[in-house]
């Protein structure tokens, strides 16, 4: 669920959430959001609601919403974990939503816990698809004896779409959530149909119905669907040392040269980035659904684990991982380890399982 920084403070809105876009969407998602039309005020207690409280739609996920909380506390982005990417974020922020049939929220996944709240209206079924490839159906209402939750957690990484669970054309949900750190527009993906469908095939039906047409296909495709030129990228010459590092665990940091969110060269297609394990330090095991990885060893020696075989590795070694295999890599005890991953298509959180630290 798109939070409260989404609008942000004042006149920053349209600076934010496009610059967020770029990062987390792909450059092609872009032209489908700025062209997306908003949806026509709900009748009814829904539009009372929306009225009272101001809401607008929230971009590409679809429902209604307001900040009602947005704390004036800033964390330093030194000081959040490594898939902030070194972003400062508010200390914490809460909304107001309403849900229609139409005005549902369709897939999407975070990079913060989001804690939901049932306040009227119909109770909300919420689809949650995680990243181990299983699903569940939960529902977000008052009836605490029949089944429903009035208080629901999302965590971070998981894929998430809800709607009323009645279907009547008068039906809404009225409900709230909160997060901490607040939401960034960096933080959020939107889901696309065939990917998840792909990914998830026994809540295919499920899928279909919480994402809409303009993200039926995957970003790389999504310009050519949508008849629409994607923005031209722009050449860049630039070196390491000028990117910022950032700590993904102890004695582990990489620096992102290319890549979704990259400073100086972003693009959905590829992601480059330069890591540095310190001596017996490792990556952890971990897979990705979609890209291929390739390692290119600079500096220092250790060991790669890829599926059951381990093997060393040492300067001018590459390494060559097909999507969803397992693997890591791990520095020698005497040996700083620098060496660069490349990803085709680019890094995306919600494509990166860990399965152990």
């Amino acid at each position: 669920m798109i939070k409260g920084n989404w609008i942000g403070r004042g006149s920053s809105m349209g600076r934010r959430a496009r610059a967020g876009m770029v990062g987390v969407v792909g450059i092609a998602g872009i032209a489908g959001v700025v062209a997306a039309a908003e949806p026509a005020l709900p009748s009814g207690m829904a539009g009372q609601l929306i009225a009272h409280y101001h809401m607008q739609p929230i971009p590409m996920e679809g429902a209604w919403f307001s900040v009602t909380y947005s704390s004036e506390d800033a964390i330093d982005g030194a000081a959040l974990p490594a898939r902030y990417a070194g972003r400062s974020h508010s200390a914490g922020s809460a909304i107001v939503v309403v849900e229609t049939p139409k005005d549902f929220s369709a897939l999407h996944c975070l990079q913060t816990d989001e804690v939901w709240h049932f306040y009227g209206g119909s109770p909300l079924k919420m689809l949650l698809l995680y990243p181990d490839g299983q699903g569940r159906s939960v529902i977000l209402g008052p009836h605490v004896l029949a089944g429903e939750s009035p208080q629901v957690t999302v965590p971070r990484g998981v894929w998430q779409g809800s709607a009323p669970l009645s279907s009547s054309a008068a039906s809404y949900s009225f409900v709230g959530t909160d997060m901490s750190p607040a939401f960034d527009p960096a933080d959020f993906a939107i889901g696309y149909r065939d990917e998840l469908q792909r990914r998830y095939p026994a809540f295919a039906e499920d899928i279909a119905r919480l994402t809409r047409a303009e993200f039926a296909t995957g970003p790389l495709d999504h310009a050519a669907a949508a008849h629409v030129e994607a923005p031209a990228l722009h050449a860049a010459v630039f070196s390491a040392e000028d990117v910022p590092k950032v700590t993904m665990s102890p004695g582990l940091s990489l620096q992102e040269l290319v890549g979704r969110v990259a400073r100086e060269a972003r693009t959905p297609a590829v992601s480059i980035a330069k890591f540095t394990l310190a001596p017996g330090a490792s990556s952890g095991l971990s897979f990705n659904h979609r890209a291929i990885e390739v390692f290119l060893v600079t500096q220092g020696a250790g060991q790669v684990r890829l599926g059951d075989e381990v093997t060393a590795v040492s300067a001018d070694s590459t390494v060559f991982i097909p999507a969803e295999v397992k693997h890591s890599i791990e520095a020698s005890a005497g040996s700083l380890l620098e060496f660069y991953a490349v990803s085709a298509p680019a890094f995306a959180p919600e494509d990166y399982v860990l399965v152990k630290p």
